[in-house]
Formats: structure tokens, C-alpha cells, sequence
């Protein structure tokens, strides 16, 4: 994976080669359910205006973007464990 240094992750490069898989998002009533009983945090968070029209482009009508958002930074935090791991075991 492309890198700008050793310990800057490249995401951009990385979701070139992993793009979401918008297919995978659950809808409907049953995956309402699912949601709310999950334990979520509710934050306020500033996202660049271009980043997120680009996230609600990528699903119908807009909707579920915000998971498709938390769906993105888990694949980034696995890339970053996966990488690491990587690290260490060439290391070895």
C-alpha cells in the first residue's frame, strides 16, 4: 500500500483498491431494530462538504450514509491493524 511516509496511512489509495460495498447495507424494519439496540455513540462531527456529497451519492436517496461513513472508518482501523501487524511480522 502506497504510503506518504512510514507511519501516514494512505486512504485514499486504499479505497481506490477497496471501495464499499454499498449492496452490503441493510434496510427495512428489522435492520432498524437491529441498529437501535446496537450501542452507538451520538457525536457531533465536522466533515468537509465535498466528503460527505460523496457519501450520500453512494447510496439511494441519500439514506444510510452515515453508516456507510462508520462502515469506512472500521475498514480503515482493520487496514491500520492489518498493516501493523504486517510490520511486525516482516520484522521478525
Amino acid at each position: 500500500m502506497p504510503t506518504t511516509n512510514d507511519n501516514e496511512f494512505d486512504y485514499q489509495a486504499y479505497m481506490r483498491h477497496h471501495p464499499p460495498e454499498c449492496d452490503q447495507l441493510q434496510r427495512g424494519v428489522e435492520a432498524r431494530e437491529q441498529r437501535r439496540d446496537m450501542a452507538k455513540s451520538k457525536i457531533t462531527i465536522r466533515i468537509d462538504s465535498d466528503i460527505l456529497d460523496q457519501f450520500k451519492e453512494m447510496v439511494p436517496d441519500g439514506q444510510g450514509y452515515q453508516r456507510l461513513m462508520n462502515q469506512a472508518l472500521r475498514e480503515w482501523l482493520e487496514a491500520q491493524g492489518i498493516k501493523g501487524s504486517l510490520r511486525r511480522f516482516l520484522r521478525i
